[in-house]
């Protein structure tokens, strides 16, 4: 656990994945401290009930196009009490969609999802309301804690399994209910080999070999700590 909002610095938790973002030295640069982890839900987690997910104009309308958008609004809610999505920048029309539908998912995402929009002109504005809103949370929440990994509020014990299973690295939620329904359980999951593993859709032979390790390697090994483990891979896109 540490300390995400104090005196002297702002500490914010983004996903793996925005490793390369710009938007992260600008917030570094604003006197942001990042951790990286493997977030199930949203980019850059404020404290336990605050997350941030950042869209660019194009991918906000790409994600309405392909039906992503309302099912990772779904995952913000559940996983989140307080969800926001920033849109980031001005965006040419975008074919196969209208103004009007994206005016239409935006004002679904505000009333039928209860999740705020803030509209960024760039990402250097998108950096600062992010600070702004770590800033006003650490204020609000008396130096909240945090964990590398977002918290859930599981509500049955499925959902308690599947928060183990997707704390792994580099395995989502969605894979992670792919491998529960596959194996049946935890225990199987983890006491199966690559082999099998790997007939899991979503889950190819560096996930697998992961996996293996994690559950089956010494604690306190010198492997756990070296700097060629498989954790080092995990911030890659590959299967």
């Amino acid at each position: 656990m540490g300390k995400l909002f104090n005196r002297n610095e702002i500490v914010i938790v983004a996903d793996y994945r925005e490793k390369e973002a710009k938007i992260i030295n600008e917030l570094i640069k604003l006197g942001a401290k990042i951790n990286f982890a493997n977030l199930s839900a949203g980019d850059y987690l404020l404290s336990e009930r605050l997350v941030v997910e950042r869209k660019t104009y194009e991918d906000f309308a790409n994600s309405i196009i392909d039906k992503r958008l309302f099912e990772q609004a779904s995952y913000l809610r559940k996983y989140y009490e307080k969800p926001i999505i920033i849109i980031e920048g001005k965006g040419p029309i975008i074919r196969n969609i209208s103004m009007e539908a994206i005016r239409g998912a935006m004002i679904s995402l505000i009333l039928d999802y209860g999740i705020p929009i803030l509209i960024a002109e760039d990402t250097e504005e998108a950096a600062k309301f992010i600070i702004t809103l770590a800033k006003r949370e650490g204020r609000k929440e008396d130096l909240r804690t945090i964990s590398l990994k977002d918290r859930r509020r599981a509500k049955t014990l499925d959902e308690v399994r599947e928060y183990v299973v997707a704390s792994l690295p580099m395995i989502e939620l969605k894979t992670a209910k792919k491998l529960l329904s596959f194996f049946g359980s935890i225990e199987k999951i983890f006491t199966a080999s690559e082999r099998a593993l790997m007939m899991v859709e979503g889950i190819g032979p560096k996930k697998a070999k992961l996996i293996k390790t994690i559950v089956s390697g010494q604690y306190g090994s010198k492997s756990s700590s070296g700097v060629s483990s498989p954790l080092d891979q995990s911030k890659s896109k590959v299967s």
